[in-house]
């Protein structure tokens, strides 16, 4: 029930336009009753041996009514769809910003497949609910208990028969909505899990290729189609049950109304005039609520998928900020930077990273950090970024605990170039624009210029609004580390860090990196994190990272000189 009552909280900014919606929905049902007011008096007319002539007004009204309910119906649907896009499009925001909150750690445990799902298809599914349901449920009780008041006042036994009916109609699905919402949460889920393996081997599907495995992966996503095919069958019957119950109800009702009605008549307890009315009044009763149930099973899909949504909503925030900042320390040139007995595991601290980490940085340091794959070097990167906040520890800059500098703040003085550049589906300028959005063109060109990209870009199809494809596809790893660099130049922090910035490039590119990489270096306090050792030999310290510790420091000519482990991985690379 509180997950139902969370759901109204979504129509929070949107309270008029609900309103006015309902308002709509309450003059739909007032043009039935006229009509059925309007279809009475005929009726009584007929009885009564009026001719022809006589009902022309009242079936004027008849005819008018039904084309102002058609102008009213096109007007609800219409308003209702832009209420639903204004109430999905807040949601959908507040789910992005709430991701974006949680950082990259959170991706850890929930596949991209998953989250998809939650974003689109399940702000989709609240729309029959939040705009539909809802709405519905109001115009229901007022429209339909109206009409109740006015039958009882006609005659009270009739009056209570037919609230007999309307109270069948609405308890009846309530006794099963537990099993439903069990079923529809299952479909929900298989659904959830078959959209993710369907993006997964669509980002995959090179690899497919290559080991001629596409074969088993469609029957696996088979497998889990016919899953989603079963509950959704399943779903389906329990609806079809759930709905012919309340439809049964709602005859019911309306036919023992007509029943004892008639039978009054005949004992003189009901004006027979009367009964026209109750007849044609007893059948739009009930209709509100036929399409009310329609509603509260198109929400079913939306109540399983809001548990997704207010468990990402509930989700406690890895990384969080203080109350106040002390910022003023940020604008002091370059930056140092100290770790302090930095101790921290990722999963909750089950899976160790980096143990009793110390180390400083001096401004306008260059700083390496060399060792094996899974010693901890990447690690350093997400900690000073604050992705995580460490289990023990401080995190020095400019002699505070970056804990004390607000997100933004922190992460506006940090440049960083990954191994894995990340573009969008934009054009080159679009990806550029991500270090600086209020970028001119003459500062792109000049940022691709100093990362050596503004030759290759020229080249291109439609040069800096040429559209590079999802994740950059249609240009070369090389191209594309150049452009990572160039975002760098564009965004000119004055600490950078490079992440094993050449580890994916071909010698060739890796020589013009490696240049422009070095223009960007100059009055940076920079940290670079690399595998190919050839590239830090000119660094003013090289930290050497082993089981998640630092064993050595110091330049490359002392390291060499020990015969510690550092020269043991340049002979090996050698």
């Amino acid at each position: 029930m509180n997950l139902y009552f969370r759901l109204f909280t979504f129509l929070n900014g949107v309270k008029m336009q609900v309103f006015l919606k309902v308002l709509l929905g309450l003059l739909i049902v007032g043009t039935y009753v006229g009509q059925a007011f309007a279809i009475a008096a005929v009726m009584k007319a007929l009885y009564a041996g009026a001719n022809i002539h006589m009902l022309a007004p009242l079936i004027s009204i008849i005819i008018a009514l039904i084309i102002i309910r058609g102008f009213l119906f096109r007007g609800d649907e219409v308003y209702g769809k832009k209420i639903a896009c204004l109430v999905k499009n807040r949601l959908r925001e507040r789910l992005l910003m709430k991701l974006m909150d949680l950082g990259p750690g959170y991706q850890e445990n929930y596949r991209s497949g998953n989250l998809q799902s939650v974003l689109i298809d399940g702000v989709e599914s609240l729309e029959p609910f939040l705009t539909g349901y809802i709405p519905q449920l109001l115009v229901s009780i007022i429209g339909s208990g109206a009409v109740v008041f006015y039958i009882w006042r006609i005659d009270p036994v009739i009056g209570m028969i037919t609230a007999g009916g309307l109270f069948i109609a609405v308890a009846s699905p309530q006794l099963g909505s537990n099993i439903f919402k069990r079923i529809i949460l299952e479909y929900w889920q298989s659904y959830a899990k078959l959209n993710a393996q369907y993006i997964d081997a669509v980002q995959g599907m090179t690899t497919l290729k290559i080991f001629q495995s596409s074969k088993n992966k469609g029957q696996e996503l088979e497998t889990e189609a016919r899953d989603v095919y079963s509950r959704s069958m399943k779903s389906l019957g329990v609806s079809l049950l759930d709905s012919a119950i309340v439809k049964w109800g709602a005859a019911a009702g309306a036919a023992f109304a007509a029943g004892v009605g008639a039978l009054r008549v005949t004992t003189g307890q009901l004006p027979a005039a009367e009964l026209f009315v109750i007849l044609f009044l007893t059948v739009e009763c009930f209709r509100p609520l036929n399409d009310l149930n329609r509603l509260w099973h198109s929400s079913f899909l939306g109540f399983a998928a809001a548990r997704g949504i207010f468990q990402l909503f509930d989700e406690p925030l890895i990384v969080k900020e203080r109350d106040t900042y002390l910022e003023e320390k940020m604008d002091q040139g370059l930056p140092d930077l100290e770790f302090q007995k930095v101790t921290f595991a990722y999963a909750g601290g089950k899976r160790e990273a980096i143990k009793n980490v110390s180390f400083k940085i001096n401004p306008g340091e260059k700083i390496a950090f060399v060792g094996k794959s899974g010693s901890g070097k990447s690690t350093l990167v997400q900690l000073i970024l604050r992705f995580f906040d460490p289990q023990s520890g401080h995190i020095m800059m400019n002699g505070l605990d970056v804990q004390n500098y607000s997100l933004e703040a922190l992460r506006k003085q940090i440049a960083v170039v990954f191994q894995d550049t990340y573009l969008f589906y934009g054009s080159v300028a679009d990806n550029l624009r991500i270090a600086k959005p209020e970028a001119a063109d003459k500062e792109l060109e000049k940022a691709a210029k100093l990362a050596g990209a503004h030759e290759f870009i020229l080249e291109l199809p439609e040069g800096y609004h040429t559209v590079v494809g999802e994740r950059g596809i249609r240009l070369s790893g090389g191209q594309r580390q150049r452009l990572a660099i160039a975002r760098a130049f564009l965004k000119d922090a004055p600490l950078l860090i490079l992440d094993e910035a050449t580890s994916n490039v071909d010698a060739r590119s890796e020589e013009k990196i490696q240049n422009a990489l070095e223009k960007l270096m100059k009055n940076k306090t920079t940290i670079v994190i690399a595998h190919r050792l050839s590239t830090i030999q000119n660094a003013d310290r090289i930290f050497v990272m082993d089981d998640q510790v630092i064993k050595e420091e110091g330049t490359h000519r002392e390291l060499l000189a020990r015969k510690g482990f550092y020269a043991k991985l340049i002979e090996a690379q050698q």
